[in-house]
């Protein structure tokens, strides 16, 4: 086709088109970008199923190693500081909530960086008030200050409502730590790994930098 010389040309660039992201009754949400299927898959089976299934047969072993073996051997719920309920629950959600923190920030760095498992998502998922204050970023100092947060928030968290449902459940008395304590507290790790984990993927993926390393900022 042949153009006059009073016929102009227009080129229409991607920036001419706005992108049709799905709206979102919450302001924060809107226009951001959704997660595929394969990033939900592997924030809910990469990093919600296979650390439940860790930690309740890591801690089924470890809970069997540390505790008396003999038969009829009771854990009362408080009492001795080492080896009560109590502290036991208190001290394993911090340490869970730790040690996935910084096992996460290392390990799902590593899948980001591959390419093959999972793809980042869109940051603007992390403007919610909620999260605004967490600390970003995979500098050794940033994530040792976000897993001493994430091990704060899990005390805060989830710690009463476990003492307290626990309590009403076995009373002062306690629980018979041969199953009995073994298997609740295998099964209550889990729990709290498939609640935590993800949450602590979606962080990572949503503001990951492939400039960042663990030694610079």
């Amino acid at each position: 086709m042949i153009l006059s010389q009073d016929e102009t040309v227009h080129f229409e660039l991607e920036e001419d088109f706005e992108m049709d992201y799905p709206k979102s009754k919450y302001g924060w949400a809107t226009h951001r970008i959704p997660f595929t299927q394969r990033q939900w898959l592997y924030l809910l089976v990469g990093q919600g199923v296979v650390p439940a299934i860790i930690n309740f047969l890591l801690n089924l072993f470890l809970t069997w190693a540390m505790y008396p073996k003999t038969p009829g051997e009771m854990i009362t719920f408080a009492g001795k500081f080492t080896q009560c309920i109590f502290t036991d629950i208190i001290v394993t959600c911090f340490v869970l909530c730790f040690i996935s923190t910084v096992l996460g920030s290392v390990l799902i760095t590593f899948d980001l960086r591959k390419g093959k498992m999972v793809q980042p998502v869109d940051e603007r998922w992390l403007n919610h008030p909620w999260l605004t204050w967490i600390p970003l970023g995979i500098f050794w100092k940033t994530v040792l200050k976000r897993a001493v947060f994430f091990g704060a928030f899990g005390v805060l968290i989830f710690a009463p409502f476990t003492l307290i449902t626990t309590y009403l459940a076995v009373g002062s008395e306690g629980i018979m730590i041969k199953w009995g304590y073994c298997l609740y507290k295998a099964f209550f790790t889990a729990i709290l790994a498939f609640i935590v984990s993800p949450f602590i993927a979606f962080i990572m993926i949503a503001s990951y930098n492939p400039r960042n390393t663990f030694f610079n900022k």
